[in-house]
């Protein structure tokens, strides 16, 4: 088995990939392909106004999706008002909707149009070839490092992971001003990380003059505050909140800023580049609506940016949505956290643990 689908297999924690896809299960005739080609590569001048009018003949997509329902349903809502076309919705946690397409192209059924998730699960998806390349003007408004070269799925928005501090228990004065600060004595105990932040402590490393020194840094770090580690960034978020961990290290940037919007005593606050994970969508070679497939990606790319930031994530589309002023962003490589994750966690149980 090929090392990234053995990382796969840690990516879902579940440990089950469900095999190898047989040719047969993705063949749906010539000509099927040949249609969905076509559509996908066209690029001339009246291209949304051919989308819109086939995605209406077909009337309907599937969407499978790991955005939380309260919020994909905002955009689904918007894209069927506006185009007419029905969005049935699956959502699953990203190992499921991996898992989920992968089986039912396995077993030869084609009920999936567009993918919604992670970063490196769209990324197998693509090493699978099941994935439809398509050509959007729209892909040059991207920020460049969600825009895979393959254009078989594109990132439309950014998980960042920042660092938080409970405004009761940590005054803004007192925050370090680099990593070499929170060495401070005056840290112990009081720091958190996420249980399973892999990815992050590698890219984060990588952001030092050289990863050695990154990790070296963080060795220290860990023996010398004992950073607790909490399973899943809504705990660590609410434990911030809670003043029970008074600076959380890694925490998604939009549920700091959706509790901040809500009076929460918690505020965002920035060491080093922002760390990022990549969440996008790509359509399904085999879409039985591939006009509207293809239209709702490039809705989400748009009007669904809009969505997205009013409701304080972080879209993907700079045109749009230009990133929070002053921030830098180092985005973690899809590639590299499939071929390399296992790697990564021995790094950080060896530093944290």
């Amino acid at each position: 088995m090929p090392e990234f689908m053995k990382n796969v297999q840690r990516l879902w924690r579940c440990g089950m990939l469900l095999g190898t896809i047989a040719a047969a299960a993705l063949a749906t005739g010539a000509h099927a392909q040949s249609s969905i080609d076509q559509i996908a590569g066209y690029t001339g001048a009246d291209r949304m106004d051919k989308l819109v009018a086939a995605a209406k003949q077909e009337g309907a997509l599937t969407l499978y999706t790991v955005t939380p329902v309260e919020d994909v349903t905002v955009i689904t809502k918007a894209f069927e008002a506006k185009y007419g076309t029905q969005v049935t919705l699956w959502r699953g946690s990203s190992e499921d909707v991996l898992r989920r397409a992968v089986g039912e192209l396995k077993a030869g059924r084609h009920d999936v149009d567009v993918i919604e998730t992670n970063g490196p699960e769209l990324e197998a998806l693509h090493r699978e070839k099941l994935l439809q390349p398509i050509q959007s003007p729209l892909f040059a408004d991207i920020f460049p490092d969600a825009v895979p070269p393959h254009h078989e799925w594109i990132g439309s928005r950014l998980n960042i992971i920042t660092a938080a501090y409970n405004t009761n228990a940590v005054s803004e004065a007192d925050l370090p001003k680099s990593w070499e600060e929170l060495l401070d004595p005056k840290w112990a105990g009081k720091l958190g990380v996420e249980a399973v932040a892999y990815d992050w402590l590698a890219t984060a490393a990588g952001t030092f003059p050289s990863k050695e020194k990154g990790m070296e840094f963080f060795r220290k770090l860990s023996q010398t505050d004992h950073p607790g580690l909490y399973n899943g960034h809504p705990l660590l978020t609410n434990l911030v909140v809670s003043s029970e961990v008074p600076l959380g290290l890694t925490v998604y940037l939009y549920k700091v800023a959706q509790m901040e919007k809500d009076g929460a005593p918690i505020k965002r606050f920035m060491i080093g580049p922002a760390i990022a994970r990549i969440n996008g969508l790509g359509v399904a070679r085999t879409a039985p609506h591939p006009n509207a497939a293809i239209l709702y990606q490039d809705f989400t790319l748009t009007e669904g940016q809009k969505i997205l930031a009013e409701r304080q994530f972080t879209p993907t589309n700079i045109k749009i949505a230009p990133l929070p002023e002053g921030m830098q962003v180092k985005v973690i490589n899809p590639d590299a956290a499939l071929d390399n994750l296992g790697d990564w966690r021995g790094e950080f149980e060896k530093t944290f643990k």
